[in-house]
This record gives C-alpha cells, structure tokens and sequence, in this order.
C-alpha cells in the first residue's frame, strides 16, 4: 500500500514541477522530471507467462509490453511486431522467454524529461522503464515523450 502512495506522490510532484515551470516560463525541458509523462499504469508480463497472455494484453492496447521479473525488475519489451512474428513461429504457449525483447533504458523518476528523450533518441527502438527503489513504475517511449513536452511549450 505504501508503494503505490509512493507512486502517486512521484506522480503529483511531477506534473507540480511541470505546471510551476510553465507559469515561471522556466525552460520546461529542463525542468520537467519524466515522471511527469510517464504511463504509470503498467500492465506487464513475466517472461514465464506465455505469448497468448502478452496478445491479449496487446489487444487490449498495451502496446509496447513491458517484462518484468519476479521482483518487480524490467528484463524487456515486447512490441506488437516482435510478439506477432513470436506467435507466428513458436505458438500462443510459447514463453514470452522466446519473443524477441526491444532495448529498455532504466531512468530515475526524477531524471530530467530533457535527459530521457536525449538517451531515447539515441536508441530510436528503446523504451524508458522509469524505476523507483529496483521496481518498474512506469514507461515511456520518445514519441510519447516528445509529444507531451511539445504541449507544455
């Protein structure tokens, strides 16, 4: 329970930085922690759990899917494609062990919005996990992040 107000509390700080920063008309990038952006509603997987569990999840609209461990440790990413060409080849019981995962960058949620989309634009297929004390709390992808800080400009 303390971890999800943990969560939250990141959470509201965050988007408290990126409002102040907009009525300072401070350089937003500079001052916007990626906490802010984040998708902080994580539906993941465990590389135990099988294709046909990360498909429904992507039906869904969970898109890219993290994998995470059992401690709560981001190990990957599975993309729409990636899982596609998996269950093409392996089966919906296949593990998602055997998907290919895309590159996943692990940031601070205080790190700057600025600093993130630097380092994901260097790896254009790459997915920030966004971790607090060793557990996934959140992701963000370059597009996602660019758009958001595009409208606080």
């Amino acid at each position: 329970m303390a971890r999800n107000e943990d969560r939250t509390w990141t959470w509201r700080l965050g988007r408290l930085f990126a409002s102040l920063a907009k009525k300072l008309h401070y350089p937003a990038l500079a001052t916007v922690p990626v906490s802010a952006a984040m998708l902080s509603r994580l539906e993941a997987v465990t590389p135990a759990q099988t294709l046909g569990d990360a498909a429904q999840l992507v039906a869904r609209g969970t898109s890219p899917l993290p994998v995470i461990d059992e401690d709560g440790h981001p190990v990957g990413v599975v993309t729409r494609d990636s899982l596609a060409h998996a269950l093409a080849t392996s089966g919906p019981r296949a593990s998602i062990a055997g998907a290919s995962t895309g590159t996943v960058v692990t940031v601070e949620p205080s790190a700057s919005a600025e600093e993130v989309l630097a380092v994901l634009r260097e790896h254009p297929d790459a997915v920030a996990m966004v971790v607090d004390h060793g557990s996934a709390v959140g992701m963000i992808t370059a597009d996602e992040l660019a758009l958001y800080l595009d409208r606080l400009a």
